[in-house]
Order: structure tokens, then sequence, then C-alpha cells
């Protein structure tokens, strides 16, 4: 084959759950796309897989980055269609998981794959080689099993597993386009039932199920146990169950039970009564609104097995269990868990225990190495860490002990005993620099040199594998601004979220003067997301209340900081308050004046300034992103002006810049001149006043956050090499900064008048709050340009002190201190 392979169309056959979601990510990726299913009987043939994209459109979270999508997504049935096969390059087979069904779909659709079409199984579990053997021998070779989780678009992990046949070139080029195009982390796996994710991550659901049995604790305490203490998702066990399908989780563990009969753990591949039961009746979990939890009115409630009734669920955890898990550094938790006598603790120590015992007896049959088992249950179950990745994080010898003292003791399967490259008394992880641990060749296995993977500069990296992000220019407690060898550089925020205080403006300051000075570009890029969750609130709000006030104000924080769920947008630390109750802080008016002096330089710089964003970019952070020459975004950015939320508006050229965008829409569309601005401005004033958040980059691009310039990148850890790439081309066409916007038509009186009609109306059928509105009103007034006569022409100035101005009258006002305490405290919005 050569190594030019390109994918121009692809199909998916079956418009199910799974195969109408996967054709909306190949869409999203801009891979136009034939969905099949079964011809509907009598009347439109194409009725089937027409209900099935009507339902695609409900989903939540949202399959496609945008719907407009929808129109690349062509549908098809077997009984017409199946000609048109042969436009395509990669088709994916994505129907019910029965090896009868499958094999007989094979053998009608072979006749019909074209030369050079790629033909992958999406199955979760079956015998990838045998599934081959329903195609003539001719196909096998370009045969393989390429596994998505769901929900596609949003959960990083593909499995890739060969059949014995499958050529391996095929695989590299399938392995790019997956990861570049689609944005995916791949893995491969070998050939064995459930594959590597699934194998490992029910096998530690089951073994929490059958220790919760038998240390009798509650579903809803399981989930208080399992779920962000171990750095696993909120929804943790029994939740995710629920959110998974019962009747799916059932069918997994019955593919394990019939097809892994030699397994030590096989008389536990079996789901309790109960289980059988609620599947038995219907309660298969959220998409029938019933399972292991039900939803009644705004209460969540679950089963009791002792009653077999549903209650409130209230889980109650042991506060001394609670102090164990809130430690950091694994070898303390672990030992706390396995030491302390709670139920609680027991029942999380026999679960780590038994979950690294099957993944130590399980490598060499499942996985090449140690790094592709992690990676796997990372990115498909969600967990922060692999089972490997915290054994090696809490001691790998200690914890072996402790493994083998349970077998010992009868405690642990004894049937089983631990490998003995485990014990291996040189052994103290199996994840380092050099690579990760593979049974078969004994040694550790450096990370795929497909090079593709030269375009992750820092790829998703593992506990043991160190990383050093390039030489330092400058650094600060805030701020860090770095190179990689060249005349490119990078400026990467320390503080919690990325939220912006003052001494990240100074930073920021400093590192544009820096880049004009020494460097050829600059790129604002996180070493982790979120880009930037925006203000600092925090330092805001101290800036407001009187020094009288301050005591009281410290007493309120130090309260909601020493509670665990301190996620707060712009929860600056301890440090800030006693800054505070000592009155330095900087004067709040002269804050906000750097923070539109920040996005002036980042969008007037001499040097090409771009926003590597990835996750939320959120107020001030979604200014400086605009601001900037270039936007290069992952698909998963969620970017919006949200300052409306704590009650107040845009005020770091936020409301500035969309005025002058609306403006100069307004002149490409302008006819004889007359410039007619309104239209072009009620866009983003509803943006803005309605703090609307994109939930994809290609949404923020259709409300005009990204402009036709700016990158999306649909793989997160390829975003800084895109960047650079980005930086390379504007410096190789003589950068010049814009020109600054004197002349921007504004729609003046009028407009404010038209958009004020409009809120009156909202106001009057309670839509919004009277601080709504008081809010709104601003927004208005600056995005309009203030009280002048509509087409006037202001600069860029006037609308920066519009917009600073009634910041400073908002932030004056009892309602907004208190929503931005509200926010402090509680992580949500407050409407009053």
């Amino acid at each position: 084959m050569s190594s030019h392979f390109h994918i121009r169309k692809a199909a998916v056959l079956g418009a199910g759950v799974m195969g109408a979601q996967i054709a909306a990510h190949l869409v999203n990726a801009g891979v136009e796309t034939l969905l099949f299913e079964l011809p509907a009987e009598g009347g439109e043939k194409n009725a089937n897989v027409s209900r099935a994209l009507d339902n695609l459109k409900k989903l939540d979270p949202a399959p496609l980055s945008s719907p407009a999508r929808m129109d690349f997504i062509e549908p098809a049935n077997y009984e017409q269609h199946l000609a048109r096969l042969g436009e395509c390059d990669l088709i994916i087979e994505a129907i019910a998981e029965r090896m009868d069904w499958k094999s007989d779909l094979y053998r009608k659709v072979a006749p019909y794959i074209g030369e050079r079409a790629i033909f992958a199984s999406n199955t979760s579990g079956l015998s990838i080689n045998t599934l081959a053997e329903a195609f003539p021998e001719a196909l096998r070779h370009r045969f393989c099993g390429v596994h998505f989780f769901n929900p596609p678009r949003y959960m990083h992990l593909v499995e890739l597993i060969p059949a014995r046949d499958t050529e391996a070139g095929l695989l590299d080029q399938l392995e790019t386009f997956l990861v570049s195009t689609l944005g995916k982390g791949v893995v491969r796996a070998k050939d064995t039932p459930n594959f590597i994710a699934n194998r490992i991550g029910v096998f530690s659901m089951l073994a929490t199920k059958h220790h919760a049995a038998a240390f009798n604790l509650g579903f809803d305490t399981v989930d208080a146990l399992t779920g962000r203490y171990l750095g696993r998702p909120k929804s943790a066990t029994f939740r995710t169950l629920d959110i998974v399908g019962l009747d799916v989780f059932a069918h997994v563990v019955n593919t394990m039970r019939q097809n892994l009969t030699d397994d030590p753990w096989h008389r536990h591949f079996e789901l309790p009564a109960w289980f059988g039961h609620l599947v038995d009746q219907g309660a298969l979990g959220q998409k029938s609104k019933k399972g292991i939890y039900q939803k009644i009115g705004k209460e969540i409630h679950v089963l009791d097995l002792h009653t077999r009734e549903y209650r409130l669920s209230d889980a109650q955890l042991d506060d001394g269990v609670k102090d164990i898990l809130r430690e950091r550094d694994w070898a303390k938790k672990l030992a706390g868990l396995r030491a302390s006598p709670h139920p609680q603790a027991q029942f999380l120590w026999a679960v780590f225990r038994d979950v690294f015992h099957y993944c130590a007896l399980q490598l060499s049959a499942i996985a090449d190495n140690a790094r592709d088992l992690d990676l796997a249950v990372r990115w498909g179950f969600g967990w922060d860490s692999g089972p490997f990745e915290i054994w090696q994080a809490a001691g790998w010898q200690q914890v072996a002990g402790w493994i083998a003292a349970d077998i010992a003791a009868g405690r642990a399967m004894a049937d089983a005993p631990l490998p003995s490259w485990v014990l291996d008394a040189a052994r103290d992880g199996v994840h380092a620099a050099q690579g990760s641990y593979s049974p078969a060749s004994n040694a550790c296995q450096p990370r795929s040199t497909l090079p593709v993977y030269r375009r992750q500069l820092f790829p998703d990296r593992l506990l043991g594998e160190p990383v050093k992000y390039g030489e330092t220019v400058f650094e600060t407690d805030e701020v860090r601004m770095w190179h990689m060898g060249d005349d490119i550089a990078m400026l990467s925020f320390k503080s919690k979220f990325h939220t912006v205080s003052n001494a990240v403006l100074d930073g920021m300051l400093r590192a544009v003067d820096e880049a004009e000075a020494n460097f050829s570009a600059l790129i604002l890029w996180q070493t982790e997301p979120p880009f930037s969750y925006g203000a600092n609130l925090l330092q805001l709000m101290q800036g407001v209340q009187q020094p009288a006030e301050h005591a009281s104000m410290f007493d309120k924080f130090k309260q909601a900081a020493s509670r665990v769920k301190y996620t707060v947008a712009g929860g600056g630390g301890l440090g800030d308050v006693l800054n505070a109750a000592t009155g330095n802080v900087p004067h709040v008016e002269a804050v906000v004046a750097k923070f539109q002096r920040v996005s002036q330089r980042l969008k007037y710089a001499l040097v090409p300034t771009i926003a590597a964003v990835d996750g939320l970019a959120l107020g001030g952070g979604c200014e400086f992103s605009i601001h900037c020459a270039r936007i290069v975004a992952t698909l998963e950015s969620y970017i919006g002006l949200v300052e409306v939320g704590v009650g107040v508006l845009p005020a770091g050229g936020g409301c500035k810049e969309m005025a002058g965008r609306a403006a100069l829409d307004a002149q490409r569309f302008a006819n004889d001149n007359r410039v007619d601005v309104f239209p072009f401005v009620r866009r983003y004033f509803q943006n803005i006043a309605m703090g609307e958040v994109a939930k994809s980059a290609e949404l923020a691009r259709e409300m005009g956050y990204l402009r036709a310039s700016d990158r999306i990148v649909m793989h997160r850890f390829e975003l800084l090499h895109v960047a650079r790439q980005e930086a390379q081309a504007m410096i190789a066409t003589a950068y010049r900064p814009p020109l600054q916007q004197r002349r921007i038509t504004v729609a003046g009186r009028t407009g404010i008048a038209t958009l004020k009609a409009a809120m009156v109306n909202m106001l009057e059928g309670g839509f919004i709050s009277e601080h709504d509105f008081n809010i709104g009103c601003r927004v208005a007034e600056t995005i309009c340009g203030g009280d002048v006569d509509a087409g006037s022409v202001v600069d860029e100035q006037w609308l920066l002190d519009l917009e600073r101005r009634h910041f400073m009258e908002l932030l004056a006002t009892d309602k907004t201190q208190a929503r931005i305490e509200h926010m402090l405290k509680h992580s949500k919005a407050l409407r009053n």
C-alpha cells in the first residue's frame, strides 16, 4: 500500500447508539459518512436510519460538534445502497454484538467492498479472528477491530485489534487516521475477550460489587467511596452502570463468563439475582429512567438490597476513612486503607488489591506492555491514573508484599500466585523514562515510533515518566515563560484553574515585552486544561470590600477553602485573603485597566501571539484568546464570555472586541456604503448577555469567537505542535500586527433602545431578574457605543472606557457582590 493513504469517505454499518455516534464523530472530523441500517417495512426505505439521526439530535452531551454537521451524514440501507460501499475507504461495522448476525452481514457486503478499503468491527469483545473467517481470504488482510468507547466524541480511547492476517502497514495507517483525524488515544490490544479496557474496568466493577456485598455497603456508599476520592469519574461504580445500561453490562460480563473459562476468577464473572431481576423488569438505568438509582422529582433514590425498595440516597462516609481518602500520596493512602479496621477502608483495600493482582496476572495475555493497560483504563474509564501507575506510586515492593501476604492468608485469590516478574527484588515499578515493562520481552518497551506521534510534543504521560517543558526564560509564582531551543516562546500559567490575578497580568505584560525583544512569536499554552477560568474573583472581591469587612470575609473564605470542593471559578489561595486583610490589594479599577492593556498588547504585539486553547476558556480566558493574532483550539474547547453570571460584564476588552467585529462584519455586507451595524451587534450582544458558552470549538466559530483564520485541532496532545506550525507560517509571511481600529461604526442610542425593548419583555415575562436587566442594559450601552447617534464612529479607547466604567458601577452593587461571593463559595451562579 502507498504511504499516502487517504480516507475521503467512510461508511458505518448499524445506526444504533454507537453506530450513529461514530458517524457523528467522523463528520465532526470532516469525513463524509454513509450511515447504513436495515430497510424499513413499507413506505420510506430509510425510515429506520432517519429515526436514528433524529435521536442523535436529542443526545446529551451532543455527539455532533455543531448541528450543521448533520448534513454530512447520508442515510442508506442494505437493500438499495450496498453498491455505494465501493465509494468508501473505511467501513466500520457497529451492529448488535452477535457473532452470527455480524458474520451474515460480512458475507452480504463483501462483494461490494473496494479493493483499497479498510473494514473494521466496533465489537466490544467478540473475537476478531473468528469474525475475520466470514470474509473471503482475499479480504482478511484488510480487516481488524476498532473499538470506540461511549460516547465516541468524548471518550479518548480507541482499541485497535489486529487479526492474524491483518496487514501491518494498514494498521499503521488506520492508527494515524484515528489519532490525528479523529483525535483519539489508540491502544493496540490482543484478540482476547473484551480486549484491555473492558477486561480490567469490568473486573474492577465486579470486584467492587463483590466486596461491597461482603462488607454490607449500600450502593450510594460505594459510589461515594469510589468516585473522585480515587481519581475516578463522579459517577463512580453503580451510577456508571446506570449510565452504561445494566443490559449492556450484563452482556459484557456474559462474554467474560462464556469465553474466559480458565480465568482464576471465573466464578466471579456472574451477576447476582437482584441484577437480573432489574434487567427483567426493564429497569436498565438512565435510558429507562430507573436502574440501581431512580430520580424522583429532584431527589435521587437508590435501591436498598435489604428491603428491595428504593430509598433516598444519603451516603454517610466515616470521617476517619475520609481523612485517609483526602491523602494525596498513594503510599500513605493505601497504607491507611489497609491498616484501618473500618469496613469502608477494608472494602477499598480489598478492591485495590484484587485489581492490582488481576492486572499483574493478565498483563502478558491482553496487552503488549504496562503502558497500554494503564492508558486503556484511563482513557476508556476516565481514571486519573491507571492501576499500575497507582501501584508504582504507592511503592511497588511494599504493595506486592501486601498482596502476597493476603494471598498467603487466604484473603485474596489463592489459585493465582503473583507472576515472578512482579516479585523481582530489583523492580521498583513498570514505567520509567525509557519505556514501560513488557512481559513478552521481559524489558522496557519504548513508546510507538509511528511518525504521527512526533506531533505530540508532550504526550499524555504516566506517573514515572519524567517531563521537562523546555528552557525557562523567566518564572514567577504565577507564570512561566519558556522555549524549546528556537525563536518561539511559550507562556504557561501556574495559578489554580489558570485564573488571572494581578500578578498574572504583570507576567503577561513582561512576556509580551520579552517576546518582542528576543523571540519571533508568543504562544499562550497550558500544560493541562483548562485554558483559563478567567479573572481571579477572590482578588476582585477583596479589592471591593472595605478593610473593616475583611475580617468577616476572611472567616467566610477560610471555611470555603477548607472544604475539599474548593473548585472555584477564580478561587485564589488563602494568601490572597491574607493580603486583603492587611489592605495589600491592588486598586480594582487599575487592575481592570491593566487587564485591558494586556488584551491590547496581545492584539498589537509586533510578533504573532497565539492562544492555544484546550478545555474551558471563560471570561478573561476568552478575552485574551480573541485578542491574540490566532486561536488554535482543540475541538473540546468551551469558550465564552460568562461575566454576567457573576453580575459584571466583559471588561478585559471583550465588549470592545465584539463591537469592533460587528463593525467589520457590517462593512463586508454594506450596500451603497450605508452600514447598518445593528444586526451584527445583536448576535454578539446575545452571546454576552446570555453568558453563552460554546460547547465545541466549531460552535465557538459559529458564535464569532473563532475567526475564519483560527484553527481547530482534533487531538488535544497535538495542540502545541499545530500552534507552533501556525507561528512558523506567520513568521514566514513577515507578520505585522493589525492596524489600530480607529473608526468603529456603532449602533448607538437606537441600537440600545431596541435591545432594551426586547429585555423589557423578558423582564415582564419573568425570564430575567431586575439585576439581569440592569446588567443587560449596560452590556447594550457598551456594545452599541454609548449615548451617540446610530452610525457614529468611535475608536477602541472609547469602547474600553465604557466597558470599564460599567464594570466598576456593577461591581459597586450589592447584588453583583452577592453573585461573586456565591460563585466563590458554591462554584455555581446565583440568579438574583
